[in-house]
């Protein structure tokens, strides 16, 4: 079933249980929250929500797939550049907070209300989520400033001949 528009609201638990399928392809700027986090609404997502119970559990939950292309801005040179996004996720349904807690850890607990899931907003929280936290393009990605690693560890002498502040201690006021 290919759609240009989510459903407004889904009864998650009845979409499970009948394991049934959402598959389209969206505009970019059909999610507007996303939008906001982006350089421009170029683009399109694919995304597929599937239906399903948790085969050891039989937990209902949805399985998410999202794929496409969006425009973002490299933070090394601030140019627009051209995202591939792949994100897959596993979203279990829940009435109350309590229930969030008792779900397994290989997905993520939803809040659905006694007029079900707006499955748009829980998508497009997963797209938000998918994106870099630091957007880096091209040579950007290789410039040592975004690597991620340990600090180096100081011994006791090191650190207190490097502190500015280690003068003051010795001050009487």
């Amino acid at each position: 079933m290919a759609t240009r528009s989510f459903p407004e609201r889904i009864d998650p638990f009845k979409f499970a249980e009948l394991g049934k399928l959402i598959d389209g392809n969206f505009a970019t700027a059909y999610f507007d929250r996303l939008c906001q986090e982006l350089h421009s609404d170029k683009g399109e997502i694919a995304c597929k929500v599937n239906g399903l119970k948790h085969p050891e559990t039989g937990l209902k939950m949805l399985q998410l797939e999202v794929k496409g292309e969006v425009e973002l801005v490299c933070h090394g040179c601030t140019e627009p550049f051209m995202h591939r996004m792949e994100h897959e996720a596993i979203l279990y349904p829940c009435y109350n907070e309590e229930q969030m807690k008792q779900m397994p850890d290989d997905g993520e607990p939803v809040l659905a209300d006694e007029n079900g899931l707006d499955i748009k907003s829980a998508v497009e929280d997963e797209l938000i989520l998918s994106l870099p936290l630091i957007p880096l393009y091209g040579e950007c990605e290789e410039l040592a400033a975004y690597e991620i690693g340990e600090l180096p560890e100081l011994t006791d002498e090191e650190a207190a001949k490097e502190n500015p502040f280690a003068a003051l201690k010795d001050l009487k006021l």
